[in-house]
């Protein structure tokens, strides 16, 4: 239904615009890489395509004015076109015109030639003596530029070709430019040594600029702008001309910024495992004092204070175990954030190394927050503080919200992601922590996608009244009967080297199994290896907290 509304909606807008007649709309000729004469005559850049792109959308009628910036305005004030595009916006309410929606953001920052200068940032300037700046002549730059330093001196430049000819004095330190289009010209002159820095100064909006008779085309491009930024057509002209200029190159400082967090993060990590530690050992020495003390009193217990021996001693055993998986799930991500921002170091990797770089210590980094996540929620569930808030719960909707939060991930997989609604469907409502549901069902899921490399997924549910029936079945490698007693326990994982080639720290199925419990319900599982595994939930209708 909603499908048919948007379609209605958009059709209504494109029988709209037929009634505009010819629209004329200037674009200025000389501002690369938004918009431009080329080499071959040809009116191109970014705005140019945004125009072409809207006007395809709601087949307009359009005239394209190319001229000068000066001409463009004054033809506009002459109603001799209805637009403008690729106007800035005032800061400041306009009477006489209407604004688009932002297309695009822009800013002025530093540029500096590395070959003179390694490096730069604010506070060189701030600290040299007497530096020299190049710009054009702007009350508001140099009045920036003088807040930092008040002794700076300025070359003022009419062009970028006088700009980046200033950038090769070695007495200027650096020059302020539109960001963009500075760095489209230091490129196009074969000077790839002119770096910009991360500083944005001028921050200003970029859109359409529409006369006030033209509130129907203003309304026009607003929802043609929603299309083209929702149908990935805005990001394919942004990456066509102006990604490759929108290039920022970072200082040590800005990399140690990663080395704070890391090293915060590993500090966490060490206090943590110190303490579940301490607080596992406490235990394992408390059963041990209690059953010696049981031996001492009656002899006629002394088979169970046996059995508790060997269960204490299994406990360490266990812990030692689960303390040696989560240091490795912990130092893999570790040493795959210290081995990157030692890489990033470098300043010979070309921009795509260096954001690969920094995707992987993303990657890592949120890896070593889900494993300080579960290790967390496993200890609030062993130390008894993890609370049960009972409300009510959409079965239907809980399922649906996991399918499309998995859908993407499993179809990347090349795998089918399947929702199945099993026997009747109770009107009753179903009361329960929601919370500790979807986690349970997202730990079941996450294990499926985890160990299932082809064929697909299906999560099924059922509700009679008096309880709710799950499933998560898969058509992974499966579990081996001897093993299957093993795989809720957080302390150590049903087979090792079952486990071997995937990540993870194994803590999923025992964070579900705990809240199972503590909603009284049930958790079990079925496989057969090589053909997949199910796992089987039941939750009893609960009572609303009051």
């Amino acid at each position: 239904m909603p499908k048919i509304v948007f379609a209605l909606f958009c059709l209504a807008i494109l029988l709209s615009s037929k009634s505009f007649g010819q629209i004329k709309v200037g674009i200025s000729n000389n501002y690369p890489p938004y918009n431009y004469i080329n080499a071959e005559g040809e009116l191109v850049g970014f705005n140019v395509d945004i125009l072409k792109a809207i006007e395809d959308i709601y087949h307009l009628d359009l005239e394209i004015v190319s001229d000068s910036w000066e001409n463009i305005n004054h033809a506009i004030e002459n109603n001799e076109i209805q637009a403008i595009a690729g106007a800035h916006y005032p800061g400041h309410p306009d009477a006489n015109y209407l604004y688009s929606r932002s297309v695009i953001q822009t800013s002025h920052c530093f540029l500096y030639n590395t070959k003179n200068h390694k490096k730069f940032s604010q506070e060189v300037l701030r600290t040299t003596s007497r530096p020299v700046v190049a710009l054009w002549e702007n009350d508001v730059l140099t009045h920036y530029v003088r807040s930092i330093n008040p002794n700076t001196e300025f070359i003022f430049v009419t062009s970028y070709t006088q700009l980046l000819d200033a950038l090769e004095r070695e007495e200027v330190l650096c020059a302020i430019s539109q960001k963009i289009a500075g760095i489209y010209h230091a490129k196009e002159l074969g000077k790839d040594y002119i770096y910009s820095s991360d500083n944005k100064v001028l921050e200003r909006n970029m859109g359409f600029k529409i006369s006030k008779n033209s509130e129907q085309f203003a309304r026009t491009i607003d929802n043609g702008l929603e299309i083209i930024m929702a149908n990935g057509e805005y990001q394919r002209i942004y990456d066509k001309w102006i990604k490759n200029y929108n290039i920022t190159h970072h200082g040590w400082d800005y990399y140690s910024r990663y080395f704070l967090i890391a090293a915060i993060i590993a500090g966490g990590i060490i206090s943590l495992l110190f303490i579940v530690n301490q607080i596992l050992h406490k235990r394992v020495r408390a059963k041990t004092m209690d059953l010696q003390h049981q031996l001492e009193l009656n002899s006629q217990i002394m088979k169970e204070l046996e059995e508790q021996k060997i269960k204490a001693e299994e406990s360490d055993r266990m812990k030692s175990a689960f303390l040696a998986n989560m240091s490795h799930e912990i130092r893999t991500p570790m040493n795959g954030i210290l081995g990157f921002t030692h890489l990033l170091k470098s300043h010979e990797n070309s921009k795509n190394e260096q954001e690969e770089f920094i995707e992987l210590i993303e990657q890592s980094g949120e890896r070593m927050l889900t494993t300080i996540n579960n290790i967390i929620d496993i200890s609030k569930i062993e130390a008894g503080i993890e609370s049960v808030k009972i409300d009510e719960v959409d079965i239907k909707k809980v399922v649906n919200d996991l399918y499309q939060f998995f859908n993407p991930e499993i179809r990347a997989r090349n795998l089918k992601f399947n929702v199945r609604e099993n026997g009747t469907y109770s009107s009753r409502p179903f009361f329960t922590d929601a919370y500790k549901l979807n986690s349970i069902l997202m730990n079941l899921v996450k294990n499926a996608v985890k160990f299932t490399s082809k064929g697909s997924i299906t999560i099924g549910y059922s509700w009679n009244g008096e309880e709710a029936d799950f499933f998560v079945e898969d058509t992974g490698k499966g579990i081996p009967p001897e093993k299957m007693k093993a795989i809720f326990s957080h302390f150590v994982q049903a087979d090792l080297s079952h486990n071997r080639g995937f990540e993870g720290s194994g803590l999923g199925l025992s964070i579900s199994k705990g809240y199972v419990e503590m909603l009284n319900g049930k958790i079990h599982a079925e496989s057969e290896p090589g053909k997949g595994s199910t796992f089987f939930v039941v939750i009893p209708n609960g009572q609303p907290d009051q």
